[in-house]
């Protein structure tokens, strides 16, 4: 995808480096303009430059350079050049508009050359040249249906230092308020293009095909008003090469589409160390918008550039600051920062097509209400997009994905990227993902922190990452002090497929709503596997501080590290302060489980609860956990539990009652325990190691049992009239 475009790019540089060979010939005529008054040429083609007065004018001149093989060489005073002779559609220069067809150059020395609504100013012919220096061009008015407010042109335009202002164009169909390069080439040096209009597109500049080049210019307060109204700033048409260096995209608006920049189906756009600010588009489509760029299927790239505080302000327009529609975007290394778009993608919105995000920034962009999506950045439909060595931060939507939100048909790729500090205010259990939220498609992270990132509405889930039907996949990432109001502190998967690596979940939170899944929590059907990580200091308001599964979720943990994580639900089947499952299977492979809590007020499990579910554990060690009520390491309520060379130590159950410090069963469970061993447990109550309640089977082989504490049943606790307990094939008695 990138070589594509670097291959573009240096053809680009090769065709830029022959339309920038000097214009002029060395031969051409001289003329120092004498008077504003606007005569003509006594006799084009004598060599002298005289009205019938005998006096210089710029008209004259003009017509006597465009008669001259050589072209001219016409100098200015800083003055006002009134154009005055009516009669627009004639192309000899003798009445409207000046009409260019050999070469002249104009030194403005801050002249004014007022079309004075006559006409445009200049119209230049396929095969001629006009440069200009240090002049003003205002007032251009051609007629009604005609582009090219000050100069339209099929030839080769230069400006250096002039201000284009003021201009516009009517009528349908009418663009380029102030220029229109007409298959040509157009340069623009150090050169302002100001208050210019038009109905149909470009408002300041229109590009129908041709070169155009912008080097330290300013487009700035220019607009499009009618029918389409695309290309505020800038607008281009057809198989184009438009590029723009070193230059400011300023409070230029489009009523559909891309309030600064327009970039064509077909067209090639390259946008370098270029500030683009302020503007708006105010399209009610959710594919119009682009309030600082619009790319209509064409290849823009974007180097070393600003975009801030652009709007997409229609009733569901999209991308603030940029909208790619189907097309192939690059940006590299630029700032996207406080735009804002009413539907989605307040920096970016990427309809489907390609968009690629390297080396940026997207900080403090925002979404409305319609329906608030993707704040960084939004992907609508099958596009693909990559966001590498990238920092989202501060972004904000009204719904889902606070930074960046990827589609149910979509490739999201994020790699080596910090997303932090970012914020979604859906209200439903299905919306929120604070950092990221993926709608079905696939969602890639790896190597990236996403940290301080919330999911605020009233049953906000997946404080960093929502992923809502999809395939997530998470790598070598710390997901660390993110917030949920109601679940998926650090990650919610709401069904579909997850699955995190060498992947570190780390002080995240849930509130109150009602406050499951401290780490990670899953909705329904889904599919979870943690692997080679680590879940520390995670906390839940009622279940899981570390990890919640689902009534018809499977969970697989393998090689993982469970540390502090806490759980603060208060009813007896509340708790699991590493690890809740609700009724679904939870598999835990190796790793180990230390010093968790369910510390509500008869929270249970404090390293595990397993509420009605099927509970596997094997080679795994679960130590120094505590709960208040029961089941300090593990707690079984009913369900089927089986461990297989487990390590219990050290747990503890507190007073409420305080039963099975190191495993403790609730009704009528299943439990099977083959190897391992139960070691230095302590219970308030009874069953300092392992606690059966009257109607549970707890099935004990290979397994060594000592040095557990309690009042009562030091080691062992079968609860009268006794349950079915047996150690090696010894019942237990009640």
């Amino acid at each position: 995808m990138h070589r594509s475009l670097l291959v573009l790019l240096s053809a680009l540089a090769a065709a830029l480096a022959a339309a920038l060979l000097p214009s002029l010939a060395s031969g051409a005529s001289r003329f120092a303009v004498e008077t504003t008054a606007d005569t003509l040429d006594r006799r084009p083609g004598d060599g002298r430059c005289a009205d019938s007065g005998g006096r210089c004018s710029l008209r004259a001149a003009i017509m006597e350079g465009n008669a001259s093989r050589d072209g001219a060489r016409i100098a200015l005073r800083a003055r006002r050049y009134k154009l005055t002779s009516a009669g627009a559609g004639e192309d000899g220069a003798r009445s409207g508009d000046l009409d260019v067809t050999g070469t002249i150059t104009i030194v403005g020395r801050g002249a004014l050359i007022d079309a004075a609504r006559l006409d445009r100013a200049f119209d230049v012919a396929p095969g001629a040249r006009l440069t200009i220096g240090r002049a003003r061009i205002a007032n251009g008015a051609p007629p009604a249906g005609q582009s090219g407010g000050a100069i339209e042109s099929e030839g080769r335009v230069e400006l250096k230092g002039v201000r284009v202002l003021k201009n516009a164009v009517q009528g349908d169909g009418a663009s380029g308020g102030g220029l229109l390069n007409s298959r040509g080439t157009l340069i623009l040096r150090d050169t302002q293009v100001n208050r210019n209009s038009a109905p149909r597109a470009g408002g300041g500049v229109e590009a129908v095909e041709g070169t155009t080049l912008l080097r330290r210019a300013s487009l700035l307060l220019n607009v499009t008003a009618g029918g389409p109204g695309n290309g505020g700033g800038l607008h281009l048409t057809g198989r184009g090469v438009v590029d723009v260096r070193d230059s400011l995209i300023d409070r230029n608006s489009a009523t559909a589409e891309g309030g600064g920049l327009w970039n064509s189906s077909s067209g090639a756009m390259s946008v370098a160390d270029t500030t683009i600010t302020s503007n708006v588009a105010s399209g009610a489509d959710a594919d119009q918008g682009g309030g600082g760029i619009f790319n209509d299927g064409g290849r823009l790239r974007i180097d070393r550039g600003t975009l801030a505080r652009n709007q997409a302000t229609g009733t569901a327009g999209s991308g603030g600051g940029l909208l790619n529609n189907l097309g192939t975007v690059l940006i590299d290394s630029t700032d996207v920062n406080t735009n804002s778009a009413s539907r989605a993608g307040g920096g970016i919105e990427a309809n489907a097509g390609s968009t690629s995000v390297l080396g940026a920034k997207l900080t403090g962009n925002a979404t409305g209400t319609a329906p608030g999506n993707g704040g960084g950045l939004h992907l609508t439909g099958a596009g693909e997009v990559e966001v590498s060595r990238t920092t989202v931060s501060g972004n904000s939507a009204s719904a889902e994905g606070g930074g960046l939100w990827n589609s149910a048909a979509g490739a999201m790729r994020v790699l080596d990227t910090t997303v932090s500090g970012n914020r979604a205010d859906g209200a439903a259990a299905d919306q929120g993902g604070g950092g990221l939220f993926n709608d079905g498609g696939r969602l890639i992270v790896e190597r990236g922190t996403v940290a301080d990132n919330r999911a605020l509405g009233a049953a906000g889930s997946g404080g960093g990452i929502l992923n809502d039907r999809g395939m997530l996949a998470i790598s070598g990432t710390m997901i660390r002090a993110n917030s949920a109001t109601r679940a998926g502190g650090g990650v919610e998967a709401n069904l579909g497929s997850t699955t995190l690596d060498w992947t570190t979940l780390e002080a995240n939170a849930t509130g109150a709503a009602p406050g499951n899944g401290g780490g990670l929590h899953l909705t329904g059907a889904g599919t979870v596997a943690v692997r080679d990580g680590q879940v520390a200091r995670n906390s839940a308001a009622a279940e899981g501080g570390g990890l919640w599964n689902s009534a018809a979720g499977t969970m697989t943990v393998a090689r993982t590290t469970f540390v502090a994580n806490l759980a603060a639900g208060a009813g007896a089947d509340q708790g699991g302060g590493a690890l809740f499952n609700d009724g679904g299977r939870l598999t835990v492979e190796g790793g180990t489980i230390a010093e968790n809590r369910a510390d509500g007020a008869a929270g249970s499990g404090g390293a595990i609860l397993n509420d009605r579910g099927t509970l596997t554990v094997s080679g795994s060690e679960i130590r120094a956990n505590a709960a208040k009520r029961a089941g300090g390491g593990i707690e079984t309520n009913l369900g089927t539990v089986a461990l297989t060379d487990v390590t219990l130590a050290a747990n503890g159950a507190g007073a409420a009652p305080g039963n099975g410090g190191g495993f403790h069963t609730t009704g009528a469970g299943t439990v099977t325990i083959a190897g391992g061993s139960v070691t230095a447990n302590t219970a308030a109550n009874e069953g300092g190691g392992l606690w059966n309640s009257a109607t549970g089977t707890m099935t004990v082989t290979g397994t060594a049992i000592s040095g557990n504490t309690a009042p009562r049943g030091a080691d062992t606790f079968n609860q009268p009239p006794g349950g079915t307990f047996t150690i090696d094939g010894v019942p237990v008695p009640a």
